[in-house]
């Protein structure tokens, strides 16, 4: 038996399989075998190769091991590994499409594009642009999937987009990106230019909030999962109106949670609509019912499903 189905089955013996598959998250503290803690976002995980590859908090991108990490973290490894395929027999089972495409310009981006079943050739449907934080948008876009297909909720993820420390530079190269990509987005199959929403988790949530400000559109609303706005001087950017907002937080995210109110405050301010999920969990994407229930709220379906 390998390595790595064994660890698998040690997963499952101890009954976390589950939880670990709806509560994933990439951020995380990292226990190595020299005694070492290390707090970083997994941004992939090659098995073949027995490489991990990581970004620790200051931007920094470093290569470990698989054999250098504790053994609940090799455990944790082949989950990761594992939950990535899971998703993959996922879509062949919801009905819907997925497909891979790259703008042109100076700034070719990959777009990965679901389409739930229910979408005709011709129809026009709601938009949601996804952005994670560690740029990893394929396995983003797979994870929103059956929220999106259970929704009518057409999903574009887009690479590229992450996390920066809030480096001047990096973010105006990003803003110039998105600002290149977005007529492209736009004349993509199916998309309602009245109902294009935008969202990720964390600082994909942060991107979100500020490229409602920075680019110009009529846009629909915005998907928090477990982000904030940024400092103060984010605070008087020219946020649009008439839009529809959902925050769905973990439980046990402090950061996020504590910037609730302050984030409510302004976008009420500019007449938007404002509406918070809570679930159980931490600083992580939220499980499929929260996604279901966030996604109808935006769309503002009155049979939303409640928790």
């Amino acid at each position: 038996m390998s390595l790595r189905r064994s660890l698998l089955l040690v997963i499952v013996f101890l009954g976390i399989a589950r939880a670990l598959l709806y509560s994933n998250s990439d951020v995380r503290d990292w226990s190595l075998n020299d005694g070492r803690v290390l707090r970083a976002e997994l941004i992939d995980y090659d098995p073949q190769a027995g490489a991990v590859f990581l970004k620790i908090e200051n931007n920094e991108d470093i290569t470990l091991p698989f054999d250098g990490f504790s053994p609940i973290d090799q455990a944790w490894l082949v989950e990761w590994d594992e939950f990535t395929l899971l998703l993959e027999e996922k879509l062949e089972q919801l009905g819907g499409t997925l497909e891979h495409k790259v703008t042109s310009g100076s700034y070719p981006t990959d777009l990965y594009i679901y389409r739930p079943s229910s979408i005709t050739s011709g129809s026009l449907a709601p938009v949601m642009i996804l952005f994670h934080p560690g740029g990893k948008a394929a396995r983003y876009c797979l994870r929103h999937a059956e929220a999106a297909e259970a929704s009518g909720m057409v999903l574009i993820a887009c690479s590229h987009f992450r996390n920066t420390n809030d480096d001047f530079e990096l973010e105006s190269t990003m803003l110039e990106r998105f600002r290149e990509i977005f007529p492209q987005i736009l004349q993509q199959q199916n998309v309602d230019p009245e109902q294009i929403f935008m969202g990720g988790t964390s600082g994909g949530a942060w991107r979100a909030y500020h490229y409602s400000a920075w680019v110009k559109h009529p846009w629909a609303g915005v998907y928090a999962n477990v982000g904030w706005m940024g400092g103060g001087k984010y605070h008087k950017l020219p946020y649009p109106s008439n839009m529809r907002v959902i925050m769905i937080n973990g439980s046990e995210d402090k950061g996020a949670n504590r910037t609730v109110q302050v984030v409510t405050d302004i976008l009420e301010a500019k007449n938007n609509k404002v509406g918070l999920i809570v679930f159980e969990g931490g600083h992580q994407v939220p499980p499929v019912e929260s996604q279901l229930k966030g996604f109808n709220w935006l769309l503002n379906k009155e049979n939303f499903i409640e928790e």
